[in-house]
Order: structure tokens, then sequence, then C-alpha cells
């Protein structure tokens, strides 16, 4: 009996929240008018920043899942936008979660890539064929 409470215990997983936790009070507090400094009072330094003109402050949360033996994955993640006018002040904020694009692995060191997918199989004999093409001198379709 113990040793099945200790199998599913060890089944669970870990779950990793990584940046901002977000509180409903906290949001709630942002508006229309306040500036730049009362919003990072607020809420923090802001994740990253609007690249052009700064005019964009992210918070981003995310919560990852593990499971033994396997790849952590993300099952959660709020994006909140806070949008500034001219004045520095804000206009606007947005609420964003996955439901809304695409998820990024910045950390996994790996970028995606759309194409054809070659196998184990056609990787290796592709490389024997260009390999045999070059030693008899044949032009490899290049």
């Amino acid at each position: 009996m113990f040793a099945a409470v200790l199998l599913v215990a060890g089944c669970a997983g870990q779950i990793d929240r990584h940046g901002h936790l977000f509180t409903d009070v906290d949001l709630d507090q942002i508006q229309p008018g306040m500036s730049q400094d009362q919003v990072r009072l607020t809420l923090g330094t802001p994740t990253t920043t609007g690249t052009m003109d700064g005019r964009v402050f992210y918070y981003i949360s995310s919560t990852r899942k593990t499971l033994p033996m396997g790849r952590p994955k993300v099952v959660d993640r709020k994006i909140v936008a806070v949008y500034f006018d001219q004045n520095q002040t804000v206009r606007e904020v947005g609420h964003f979660g996955l439901k809304d694009g695409r998820i990024i692995d910045f950390a996994s060191g790996e970028t995606p890539t759309y194409g054809k997918q070659l196998t184990a199989l056609e990787q290796l004999f592709g490389n024997i064929a260009n390999r045999r093409s070059l030693i008899q001198g044949a032009d490899p379709g290049y």
C-alpha cells in the first residue's frame, strides 16, 4: 500500500511559477491617466517594455508543469500590457493568456522552424548521397 502511495505521489509532477504574480486588487488599481511611475509603484518593474518607444509595459507570468521523466510544459501564461499615450499616462490595459497566441520558449535554445521535417533515416541517406556525389565530382544539385 505504501509503495502505491509513493508511486502516485511521484507522478503528480512539479509546478513552477515564473514572473509576476498578479492579484486582482493590484490590477484594478491601474486606471487611465496614471503615470508610468505610478504603474511601477503598483505592479513593480515591467518584465519588458515596447521596443520602439517604450509606451507599453509588459508584465508576464508563466506556470509550467513538469511530470517525472518529462519535459516542462507551459500550462498557463498571463500577460498584462499597460499602454501609455504620448503624455506617458495610462491609455488602456490589455490582458492576454495562452489562448491569445503561440508559446515561444525563450529558454530552450531551440528556434521553431517550419518546412519539411526530415526523419533520421532521410538525413542519414541524404548525407551519404551528397558525399558520394562530391567524391565522384558530380554536381550535388545545390
